[in-house]
């Protein structure tokens, strides 16, 4: 009977090593502790869950430690567990549903496990909740377009020049800002020179229109590290050949 259950507690640590506890599981005449996700965040429910080597959840009562006041109970659900595959055993499963706000390293008290079969105390552990990440800060920059001053004709060959004000760094490429091709044009990259982008010139596009009409290179926000570029929004008037 004992070696049956020394293969019990062995095969419930296997069945559940996937929640990667927070805490190290914690065993006591069949009992164990788990914390889920691996990570505790700020404002992101967590579960504590119990698995007792216990058949009949009516038969079994948590008697819980006074949690820290930073902890929000959430819930609380008990019900039978089915352990193993050829052979499988029924446990008891209970799990506290839990969020707090505050980051730290809580201390939980001992939690005790009541059976017909006798009382288990777990000991007391912590729970590291973790700041969470800084927010990505961005410098924004804001483009403009150069446009000819002549007017546009079907069938021209017309460069635009989109330009920024106090911005010469050689990345990102010019081809990051390369904007999707409208219908009835014909759009391409034209190179740029470091001497050129170290003026603020950010990228140069060839722009062929195949007709007359009005043609909209629509108003983007881009990314790049920690810096937002917002390009406006370009409307090209094109008339027809006399």
């Amino acid at each position: 009977m004992k070696l049956k259950y020394i293969i019990l507690i062995f095969i419930v640590l296997i069945s559940h090593a996937a929640f990667s506890p927070e805490i190290s599981a914690q065993q006591g005449s069949g009992v164990t502790i788990t914390v889920n996700p691996d990570t505790l965040l700020p404002g992101i429910p967590f579960n504590l869950t119990f698995l007792i080597n216990y058949p009949d959840p009516e038969e079994v009562t948590i008697i819980s430690p006074p949690f820290p006041r930073d902890f929000i109970m959430d819930r609380i659900v008990k019900h039978p567990q089915s352990i193993g595959l050829q052979i499988p055993e029924i446990f008891t499963l209970v799990e506290y549903r839990i969020i707090t706000y505050t980051s730290g390293t809580f201390t939980l008290g001992s939690f005790e496990i009541q059976t017909p079969e006798g009382v288990t105390e777990t000991g007391a552990f912590n729970l590291t909740v973790r700041s969470p990440a800084p927010a990505q800060r961005y410098t924004t920059h804001s483009l403009r377009w150069d446009l000819p001053l002549s007017p546009i004709t079907a069938g021209d060959r017309v460069t635009l020049t989109l330009r920024a004000n106090n911005w010469n760094s050689q990345q990102p490429p010019a081809s990051f800002f390369m904007p999707q091709v409208p219908q009835g044009v014909i759009l391409s990259a034209l190179s740029v020179s470091p001497a050129e982008r170290y003026e603020g010139v950010i990228l140069k596009i060839q722009f062929i229109p195949l007709s007359a009409g009005t043609f909209s290179l629509p108003g983007r926000v881009l990314e790049h590290d920690t810096v937002r570029f917002e390009i406006p929004l370009l409307n090209l008037n094109v008339i027809s050949k006399n």
